[in-house]
């Protein structure tokens, strides 16, 4: 298999709830629209930043197919389908396959602390199902790591096509990119490391803050892919000062997120529990704060 062509920004779509706890579809196609104009390259669907851990296996797979109905082929469509339980991951990357999406994005199994071989085993038995896979890193999350001869070994797995990086090692990150980027797509999953994996071939970012925002982060891929820097660092300052203020605000990073998209008046909807949004007062003053990241930037903030 010739190296898969991915390339871009892909934001790990959130996924707007109502204040009763549904999924808020015309909140989810609103904010679509919203990214795809915004530049988006396609969209990974039902990851962390979609709270797919609040989520049941039905529900999932129905913010999949209506995504995908809403998408209908202006972007590549990735499925989160990893899960605690191994075999609803392997049931979620089938239906994901069926409802022809382009690939599924998985992490290690989660919260079971599997050794190597067992890591290999798993995204084996992902990557037979046919869809090509985008192994995940994050071991914060899942508490064991993709280590870079892991990671090669996993490149080696048919289907087994891209890799994302959230792991904050930019010694490993370059090990992983000089091992297998003949091989993989490699996406960064932590915006501001986005030049650390691109000045090496990265393909990508599979984005969390582009939800807040999308045109910023499309602007640094696209000004950094062409070599114009100075650009670039603007872009890459808001960015930077998005996660410093995420830092600050004492928000979980997704309640953070949406909180951020309702100062904007972006369509994010609310948090599922456990996760809790700033309260008005929180929000004004995230409002504010943004408002001073643009400036010093020296970009003039949209809203909506």
């Amino acid at each position: 298999m010739s190296k898969i062509g991915w390339r871009g920004v892909f934001p790990a779509l959130a996924t707007p709830f109502t204040g009763d706890g549904a999924v808020d579809k015309p909140a989810q196609a609103a904010l679509i629209e919203l990214l795809l104009g915004e530049g988006v390259s396609g969209f990974v669907v039902g990851g962390s930043t979609g709270e797919y851990y609040s989520m049941g296996v039905e529900e999932r797979i129905g913010v999949f197919r209506d995504v995908q109905q809403v998408v209908a082929g202006r972007g590549v469509l990735i499925a989160g389908t990893s899960s605690t339980n191994h075999s609803e991951t392997l049931h979620l990357t089938r239906v994901a396959a069926d409802l022809g999406y382009d690939g599924c994005m998985v992490l290690p199994p989660v919260y079971s602390l599997p050794t190597p071989v067992e890591i290999l085993k798993a995204f084996g038995e992902v990557a037979a199902i046919g869809l090509p896979v985008m192994i995940y890193n994050n071991p914060a999350r899942v508490g064991v790591g993709l280590a870079p001869a892991l990671t090669a070994r996993l490149a080696e797995i048919p289907n087994v096509v891209a890799y994302k990086e959230s792991a904050r090692d930019l010694y490993a990150v370059a090990e992983v990119c000089y091992a297998t980027g003949d091989d993989l797509a490699l996406f960064a999953g932590l915006e501001p490391y986005g030049a650390a994996l691109l000045s090496r071939g990265g393909a990508g970012i599979v984005s969390t803050i582009s939800n807040v925002c999308g045109r910023q982060v499309v602007d640094y891929y696209n000004a950094f892919t062409a070599g114009e820097l100075e650009t670039a660092a603007r872009n890459q300052r808001v960015i930077d000062e998005m996660y410093h203020l995420l830092a600050r605000s004492g928000l979980a990073n997704f309640a953070f997120v949406k909180s951020a998209m309702a100062a904007l008046g972006r369509p994010g909807g609310v948090t599922r529990a456990p996760h809790i949004m700033g309260d008005e007062s929180a929000i004004a003053q995230i409002a504010k704060e943004i408002e001073g990241i643009y400036s010093r930037a020296g970009f003039a903030l949209e809203r909506g």
